[in-house]
């Protein structure tokens, strides 16, 4: 037999639980759209060519490989997944989409 503590206990780590799951599928919606808006900004074209440069190299499109990058670039800079880190995100794929346009004609 369970004790009322015990049975509220479990009942709080569920919910707890559940609130961090919804809490990081909304977090992945706001990055895709952040990850869909830059694609837009910067033309990026359909396709797998930049898996390799902006993705661990295991997603299957440019968007998938940019949805990686915009969550690891928000980590690195510190920045919350919203509307105001469009200008930094920005900014920082020109400078990293820059550094491969670069590299690869030399």
């Amino acid at each position: 037999m369970y004790t009322l503590d015990e049975i509220q206990n479990a009942r709080e780590k569920i919910e707890n639980s559940l609130q961090s799951q919804l809490e990081d599928k909304a977090r992945r919606g706001v990055e895709r759209r952040l990850a869909e808006s830059l694609a837009a900004a910067t033309s990026i074209a359909s396709g797998s060519g930049l898996v390799m440069w902006l993705g661990n190299g295991d997603e299957s499109s440019n968007m998938d490989a940019l949805m990686t990058w915009t969550r690891y670039t928000l980590q690195q800079l510190n920045l919350e997944a919203s509307r105001k880190a469009i200008p930094h995100l920005l900014a920082e794929l020109e400078r990293t989409l820059w550094t491969w346009e670069d590299q690869s004609w030399h």
